[in-house]
């Protein structure tokens, strides 16, 4: 049996024998060289082990704006783009329920008004937060209107709200909705 095991742990760590961070900094290499065709081939390789690697996708965005190709350098632009927004969204969505763990209310608050601009697909659970946030700070009425903005967007908030403790304060007047 252990033999096993150690057959099984090696097996799952195999080394990365190809490495997107490799292909992105050839293509750093041959961008700097003014080798275009290479620097797009190791910038698509990069891409192809890891599609969402921003900076491969920045670089070549960079690589076709060089050899004047800006239809190209446009689409792999608005790529590294929609990937650098999915995860600053991702970032700022973490940080602000940190703030929440941690009592913060005011800088919950902050992030989640700067979330609402970089991600609008996320508007239910950042009113839902500021409900909470507006609530503990003893803004019933801010609190409130965050919270059925929330619902209306998410009808299913309304049975969290109504078992969530930061919120208890609304519960009254939730159920009377």
């Amino acid at each position: 049996m252990p033999d096993q095991k150690r057959r099984t742990a090696r097996d799952r760590h195999q080394p990365w024998n190809e490495n997107p961070s490799q292909e992105w900094a050839f293509a750093l290499d041959h961008m700097d060289a003014g080798e275009w065709d290479l620097a797009i081939t190791h910038c698509q390789r990069a891409i192809e082990l890891w599609p969402s690697y921003y900076d491969a996708w920045l670089l070549l965005a960079g690589v076709y704006e060089e050899t004047g190709d800006y239809d190209q350098a446009l689409d792999a632009a608005r790529r590294a783009s929609e990937i650098a927004i999915t995860e600053l969204s991702q970032a700022w969505n973490n940080l602000a329920s940190l703030h929440l763990i941690r009592g913060e209310w005011e800088e919950a608050i902050t992030i989640d008004r700067v979330l609402d601009l970089i991600d609008p697909s996320r508007h239910a659970i950042i009113r839902y937060r500021m409900a909470v946030s507006y609530t503990q700070l003893g803004d019933l009425e801010m609190g409130f209107k965050w919270l059925r903005e929330a619902i209306e967007y998410r009808p299913d908030l309304r049975d969290r709200a109504l078992r969530e403790s930061w919120l208890e304060p609304l519960h009254e007047r939730l159920q009377r909705v």
